[in-house]
């Protein structure tokens, strides 16, 4: 068959090419079939895998709305309904706090133990325009209201006069010495203060700025205030101060304070107290009929930031361990009573054990000269020296949070007595 078919085509050559057209259509069909289903069975399961990423990130969105309304809906039960009065202006509410047991010896204020709350502060920051913030802190130390810490206004860069520089006005806190801003047991290294405790808060001007700029700024601060305690009729001689810091190196820091009060004597005549704190004691020699106080300070700090200042609750401990150092010394000079001198200073540590936990230790000091004597540090009798040495570990339960534990050795020497009064506690520090 196939020969007469090979015959039969010599005779007829049209036949042949037009069998030869058929078969190559044929497979060319064929071929192009082939590709088309190939190409199409990719395309499907791309766009099903495209699905089911889709259907991925649609349970991922419900499941964040669901959690941002549910957080919408706490901080509506908690926050408290503060409207300002202008549309641009803003209200902040902040805190902090310190819970724990602490047990003394027989001459503390806890000699059986007990839970005490020795700090506890409300802080509300009003900011009715870009250069004016107004700021009222409470004091809720052991539960009870004890006023106001502070209340003042902030005119940053003198209302656009004075780039850089701001102006406080009111009760605040007084700008001496570097401990004086992380002297509670929230943001210190340790729960305990140094025995010197250099501190106060006192109604006045504050005006502070920068002195250089560059990869190693200084800072001024100078002081305008009352210098008496509380609220009552200043003094005829206003209390001054100064004090200026900067970095050195890239993480050490160096300040220098100097403050000096008028005479602490009313307008009526009678001998007035200072908020001008240094160990404890803001009052007068005894028998003065006038006095005044000066201080002087010298702080050296690594570790602590480009200020010198850094809390151990709400901020990065970035480096492994943070030192510092400070001395001092002040005079209380007095009229128609002797004068009461003395030296003052503590130096502290902090090493980083893991990224969560720390152990830090401090040592303090401060005496009077020539045997004088004074409550210093708290103490229950009047002594002439008081030492203190501190070491504690603090526990990062979060970033706002840690369970911080202290052992304090306390000695007072030169009085009369002797009083026991090392100490323990443990606690949570926290801020809100």
């Amino acid at each position: 068959m196939r020969g007469n078919f090979l015959r039969k085509s010599r005779r007829h050559p049209t036949v042949l090419m037009i069998a030869g057209l058929i078969m190559t259509l044929t497979g060319s069909v064929h071929a192009q079939d082939s590709v088309t289903l190939r190409d199409l069975q990719a395309e499907i399961a791309r766009l099903r895998q495209q699905v089911a990423e889709l259907e991925q990130v649609k349970a991922r969105l419900n499941e964040l709305e669901k959690q941002m309304a549910d957080l919408q809906k706490a901080q509506k039960s908690v926050s408290p309904a503060i409207t300002p009065a202008s549309k641009e202006s803003q209200i902040t509410v902040d805190g902090r706090i310190f819970a724990g047991i602490v047990g003394t010896q027989g001459d503390g204020s806890f000699a059986s133990r007990g839970v005490d709350i020795p700090d506890a502060k409300l802080r509300f920051t009003f900011k009715p325009s870009e250069y004016v913030t107004i700021v009222n802190r409470y004091s809720n130390n052991r539960a009870a209201s004890g006023g106001l810490d502070y209340f003042y206004v902030d005119i940053k860069d003198w209302a656009g006069m004075w780039k850089g520089h701001t102006l406080r006005i009111g009760k605040h806190k007084l700008d001496i010495g570097q401990e004086t801003w992380t002297d509670n047991p929230v943001e210190s290294i340790l729960i305990t203060s140094a025995v010197s405790h250099v501190s106060g808060y006192d109604e006045g001007l504050n005006l502070r700025g920068p002195l250089s700029t560059g990869k190693y700024p200084w800072s001024y601060s100078i002081e305008l205030v009352h210098g008496n305690q509380g609220f009552s009729t200043p003094p005829v001689e206003l209390t001054w101060g100064v004090k200026a810091g900067g970095l050195v190196s890239d993480h050490l820091y160096l300040s220098l304070s100097y403050m000096r009060t008028g005479n602490l004597v009313r307008r009526d005549g009678t001998v007035d107290k200072t908020d001008f704190n240094i160990a404890e004691v803001t009052d007068a020699p005894s028998g003065a009929t006038g006095w005044r106080r000066s201080l002087w300070e010298v702080d050296l700090r690594y570790g602590y930031g480009r200020e010198g200042i850094k809390s151990v609750t709400g901020t990065e401990l970035d480096m492994p361990w943070q030192f510092a150092i400070a001395y001092g010394g002040f005079a209380d000079d007095a009229q128609a009573a002797s004068d009461r001198k003395g030296r003052f200073g503590f130096a502290e540590a902090l090493y980083r054990l893991t990224p969560r936990t720390y152990f830090a230790m401090r040592y303090s000091e401060v005496s009077l000269q020539d045997g004088v004597l004074a409550k210093l540090g708290g103490s229950p009798v009047p002594v002439n020296r008081y030492r203190r040495f501190s070491m504690g570990l603090g526990h990062q339960l979060s970033r706002l949070t840690l369970l911080k534990t202290e052992y304090t050795f306390n000695d007072a020497s030169g009085g009369a007595t002797k009083p026991d009064l090392d100490q323990f506690a443990i606690g949570l520090a926290a801020k809100f």
